[in-house]
């Protein structure tokens, strides 16, 4: 978001005077202006085989002088052989298009699925990863923040929630329509009409999430009803720290919570400040 930032995707190691960071997959792969690079990563997703699948908005210096150096588009990298291993041109995505989530579901038959966010439109671009097909999937008004993840209520029954920006409650879609190109998108509506929320992340049939009025995170079963009483508080972030993620570590059977100022860093000069903790999975 600023210049000088050498890379946008890091990957935290354990350096000799405690956590550093390195580019990942390697520097040469986030090249400024090289379109088959990172340009600037927004979003990613790991999925269950170890693929990282990186929303590239191909914008950059967005607080200060924002440019386009590249189109928008998926990077997928091999976590275990640390490779680009694909590229996905978004080519569906307007020159207006403000991209911000990204979301992988596999179909029958391991066939992957994208869904990415786009706030500007109101909409979801669905990208059929397998054959290269994509179409745009308009379900709500445009807004100045749109935030996705997947959750699950059953087996084979994937959904893929939705929240936007400064508006109360939850928005759930089924995954199976999505995948159906023009067919119809049942819609259901969760939630207070009273308390915007951010979505933090999700595990298997649980959402992670808080309220814009506050900094708890809360967990929610979409098994069960959504209301206050349904709802449990997991952890608190301690003062002038806000959480940003959730993320389950399936081998260590925990989740991992990101605190951070990232408020003060964006509306000033403030150093980064993070925090990770571990906390038994849900």
């Amino acid at each position: 978001m600023k210049r000088g930032v050498l890379a946008t995707v890091w990957l935290l190691v354990s350096g000799r005077q405690g956590p550093a960071l390195e580019p990942f997959p390697s520097l040469p792969a986030h090249t400024l202006a090289d379109c088959r690079s990172i340009q600037n990563a927004v979003d990613f997703h790991l999925d269950y085989i170890g693929n990282l699948w990186i929303l590239d908005s191909g914008i950059v210096d967005t607080l200060e002088a924002p440019r386009c150096t590249c189109k928008p588009k998926v990077v997928v990298i091999s976590t275990l052989l640390r490779t680009v291993t694909k590229l996905l041109d978004l080519t569906t995505a307007e020159p207006s298009s403000l991209l911000q989530n990204v979301a992988v579901d596999y179909g029958l038959g391991g066939k992957p699925f994208v869904y990415i966010s786009d706030a500007s439109r109101g909409a979801i671009l669905v990208r059929d990863a397998t054959s290269n097909t994509e179409w745009t999937v308009l379900f709500c008004s445009p807004s100045s923040g749109l935030q996705i993840t997947l959750g699950k209520r059953g087996p084979v029954h994937n959904v893929l929630m939705a929240v936007r920006a400064h508006q109360p409650g939850l928005i759930e879609i089924e995954c199976a329509a999505l995948r159906r190109r023009n067919s119809a998108l049942p819609l259901r509506a969760f939630g207070e009409q009273t308390r915007p929320v951010f979505l933090l992340g999700s595990d298997t049939h649980h959402i992670y999430l808080r309220h814009a009025d506050g900094a708890d995170v809360l967990s929610w079963d979409v098994r069960d009803g959504y209301n206050m009483s349904q709802l449990i508080s997991i952890h608190s972030p301690g003062p002038r720290l806000v959480p940003t993620s959730v993320f389950a570590d399936p081998l260590k059977h925990s989740l991992l919570i990101l605190d951070s100022n990232y408020g003060d860093v964006i509306n000033s000069n403030s150093p980064a400040y993070q925090r990770i903790s571990f906390i038994g999975q849900m």
